[in-house]
């Protein structure tokens, strides 16, 4: 018997259309506002954007369930958001499992402290929702997301590291402007920075152990304003990812290093600011094992042999509070879009596998 009706249905479609930037959720952060008094619930903290509340039932032991509500831009102008990353099935699922709760559909055996969390893609929410006490009195944390690799309707599951550890950096050159005619008299940034970034490629390949996963990208490099003009400065912004501590300590020591080096080589000032980040985002065992034993009985699909993501998430932060568990929903189809994709879609059903997997983890703590 399906869980999903009519009514969830138009909630996903209704969430999917309100799809907006990150601390800029709004209208979305009112209609899960507005929902949650539609079924009864009060005892709930709401915020500008993001809501955390709790379902107090007298049991012993209250566990939470994140999802993230934010969305991403879709033109380079940045005035249109949609939904690329599945956010809005994620707060869709963990909505729709509210209001069958209030149904007395799904029986939970737990106190559930639901978070609605902003700005997940700018690394920035999960942080404010602690802050503000979402995580008080948790024994544990579920989230999910959903998977254009692994297979429809499976749950992908597995200990330890899970996603990557994300930070980015800013480089900045400064030098003498010159023409081009005569760079002998100036700096030219762009062979300095070209070099420089070639070099670092050399740190993954070189400076880390070759059985570790790393990843150093560059994602944007600005300056110049003329074909004929070697400019005075220049900027770089780029990422790394890491799954342990010493992996990204070497990162960050090195590129400071490389980035030494290629100012005196070429006699400019360059300097790097390093953001803080995320950390890997590491699965409890003990809750990855119990999650195996719930999909057996509950008669819901798992795999354990998916990758590691070098995709960077702020579910990190919540480990720090409680032992915590990050699911991948499989979405596979024959017609699937990556992440971030243009034309990335929720496929049809994926609804209904997200609720009966958060009725499994609920019915069976």
């Amino acid at each position: 018997m399906s869980l999903v009706d009519l009514e969830l249905n138009n909630i996903f479609s209704s969430i999917t259309d309100l799809a907006e930037p990150s601390f800029k959720e709004y209208e979305t952060t009112n209609y899960i506002d507005n929902y949650l008094k539609k079924i009864g619930f009060s005892d709930y903290k709401r915020y500008d954007t993001g809501i955390y509340g709790t379902i107090n039932l007298g049991k012993k032991e209250t566990v939470a369930i994140r999802a993230d509500i934010d969305a991403l831009p879709y033109d380079l102008t940045r005035n249109i958001y949609k939904h690329l990353c599945g956010h809005n099935l994620h707060l869709s699922a963990l909505l729709s499992t509210l209001v069958l709760i209030s149904r007395n559909v799904i029986k939970p055996k737990v106190n559930l402290r639901y978070i609605f969390q902003p700005a997940e893609e700018i690394i920035s929410g999960a942080n404010f929702m602690i802050k503000n006490g979402c995580m008080k009195g948790v024994k544990k944390i579920y989230a999910l997301h959903v998977d254009p690799e692994v297979e429809f309707g499976t749950i992908g599951l597995k200990d330890g590291p899970i996603m990557a550890g994300s930070k980015h950096f800013k480089i900045t050159f400064n030098g003498k402007g010159t023409h081009a005619a005569y760079p002998h008299k100036g700096s030219d940034l762009i062979v300095a920075s070209s070099i420089f970034i070639t070099n670092v490629q050399t740190i993954v390949s070189r400076k880390i152990n070759p059985i570790k996963s790393a990843v150093i990208s560059f994602g944007k490099i600005e300056g110049g304003t003329a074909a004929n003009i070697l400019p005075p400065n220049l900027t770089i912004l780029g990422t790394f990812r890491f799954l342990d501590n010493e992996t990204r300590d070497v990162i960050e020591k090195s590129l400071k290093l490389y980035l030494k080096s290629i100012s005196k080589q070429f006699d400019i000032i360059a300097n790097i600011e390093i953001s803080e980040g995320t950390y890997p985002v590491i699965n409890d065992a003990n809750l990855v094992k119990k999650l195996k034993e719930i999909c057996k009985r509950e008669n819901i699909n798992y795999s354990t042999e998916i990758p590691t993501s070098m995709g960077g998430e702020d579910f990190c932060f919540y480990s720090k509070y409680a032992p915590s568990l990050f699911m991948r929903l499989g979405i596979k189809t024959k017609d699937t879009f990556p992440l971030h994709n243009p034309n990335f879609f929720i496929p049809e059903g994926t609804l209904e596998n997200g609720v009966r997997l958060w009725k499994g983890v609920l019915e069976n703590e």
